[in-house]
This record gives structure tokens, sequence and C-alpha cells, in this order.
């Protein structure tokens, strides 16, 4: 929460401009950019309990193929959405981002897999055949993912990015990884400042972007701003490493003071993940019935 506070200060009177300052920002405000002061339910649940039921959640449900029980873990996300009472346009905005990175193969997969054909685009060069499997395919993975991520938006609108990482250290998490993550976040941040000010030096000195990287001296340009924000994020890591080695940092993460579970807690978790396992059940139950008339 404080790291949120802070970040928001800095960049509303650091007046960011480019694509460095843009992109952190955006990133922040993608996984962090919801009001992290509010009160629900949700926001109070302990992020180790979190946690384990959000990700217990995905795991369940990314191994589901029936497309009516894929919407109902959808729906009683978006119920556990209303309940944190974070702003529904926000939070769908996230769910725009399945578009590039699922949306590519749910619209390949109805062409990609054999099957009896549903229907048929024809160009002027050749024929395009969607079979009725590709399409079945492609709407349970479409569901998988809008599942996943509403999933794990709803985790980082609620949690806060060091509570976050403090229950991934408290759950027993490789610490070198969630260092790493801590690291990296954090750090990003600071890079996209120091590239922030080498644009301005190069505003200082005339140079006039926008041009294309076939230019020979836009390219040129470019190369030598990448080369040298390379050696100063290397030179500022030295500093930083030897600044915590001096400070008795041994390669391991300090001892996390966590609070103890509460039942409210444990109850709410818990229905969380029963809620999951429950429609898994249904789901193989349903299988096994299938088979048995057959």
């Amino acid at each position: 929460m404080i790291t949120a506070l802070i970040y928001e200060l800095n960049i509303r009177n650091s007046g960011h401009e480019g694509f460095a300052g843009k992109t952190a920002g955006f990133l922040w405000h993608f996984l962090w950019g919801f009001k992290l002061l509010e009160t629900s339910i949700i926001h109070n649940l302990d992020a180790r309990v979190k946690v384990v039921a959000i990700c217990s959640f995905v795991a369940l449900t990314s191994t589901m193929n029936s497309i009516p029980l894929l919407a109902t873990a959808v729906l009683f996300l978006l119920f556990l959405v209303g309940i944190a009472r974070i702003p529904a346009g926000s939070f769908f905005k996230r769910l725009l981002w399945i578009i590039p990175f699922g949306g590519m193969l749910v619209v390949l997969f109805p062409f990609i897999t054999p099957g009896v054909p549903a229907f048929e685009i024809k160009t002027g060069l050749f024929t395009l055949t969607a079979s009725e499997d590709g399409i079945n395919r492609a709407a349970v993975l479409f569901c998988r993912v809008l599942a996943a991520v509403s999933a794990l938006s709803l985790l980082t609108s609620t949690t806060g990015f060091s509570a976050l990482t403090a229950a991934f250290k408290e759950l027993r998490a490789p610490s070198l990884l969630v260092s790493l993550i801590e690291f990296t976040f954090r750090y990003m941040f600071v890079l996209s400042d120091e590239m922030q000010r080498m644009r301005t030096a190069r505003r200082a000195r005339c140079f006039e972007g926008g041009g294309s990287l076939f230019n020979r001296h836009v390219f040129k340009t470019t190369g030598q701003l990448v080369g040298v924000l390379f050696i100063r994020s290397w030179e500022r890591g030295e500093r930083v490493y030897n600044a915590m080695l001096a400070r008795g940092y041994s390669g391991q993460a300090g001892p996390v003071a966590g609070r103890s579970f509460s039942i409210k807690d444990l109850c709410l978790g818990a229905g969380i993940l029963v809620f999951a396992l429950s429609l898994r059940l249904i789901e193989i139950g349903g299988q096994l019935w299938q088979m048995s008339l057959k």
C-alpha cells in the first residue's frame, strides 16, 4: 500500500512523457491501478489465503472443458469483483488484453482443427473451412483464458505488491524467484526515469525523434541510447548489490512477520476453492455419466 502511494506521488510530480514513462505507468496501473485503500472483505482477506485460493481456482478451471461450467466460474468471479467494489469499466478494460494474446488462437482454432465442417469462408485464392470441433475448442479456450485473467486481475486489484510478494515468501516460494520479481518490478521504474533523463538530454542537443529507423542518424542515435541505458543499468545494479552486501545481505530474504489466519479468512478462501472444485467434480461426474450410458 505504501509502495502504491509513493509511486502515485512520483508519477504525478515527475510529468513523465515518452514511451518509457508511459509504459512503466501503464504497467503499474494495469496491475495495481485500483484503489488499494478499499476495505471490502476481498481486500481484507489474508494475502496468503488469497494467493492459494485464486491460484487453485485458475488451476482447476484451466482443466475444465464444459463451456457452461466455465461461464459459471466467470460469473462467480464477477460476483467477487462486485463484492470488492472494483470499477466495472476499469476491470473490463483489463480483460481486453485477452484479444492480442488468446484472440489469435481463438480465431485460428476453427480452421486448423479437423472435423465436421461448420461453415466456409471463400476468398479469391483459397477457401477456409471451419469445423465444429474447432469452434468448440476455440470457445473452451476463450472461456479458460477469460476465467484465468479475471481471477488474476481480481488478485492484483485487491492485493498490494508488497503484500503479494510477502505472501509468496511465506508460502515457501523460491526466494530467488520472488527476489527477482521484486527487483525487476521496482527497478523497472528507476530505469524508466533514467531513460527519461536521457531523452531530455537528447532533446537538449536538438535531436528530433519520430523518424524512421531506416534513417541512418535515427538508427545510430537509438542504438547508442539502448547501449548507454544497458551500461547504466549494469552499473546501477552493481552499486545496489554492493550496498546490499554492506548491509548484511546474504542472498536470502529476511523473515516476514505475517499475521495469523482468522476463521473468516479461512472460510472465505475455502469457499472460493470449494466452488471451483465443485465445478470440476460436476464436470467429471457428467463425463462418467455419459460413459456409463454408452
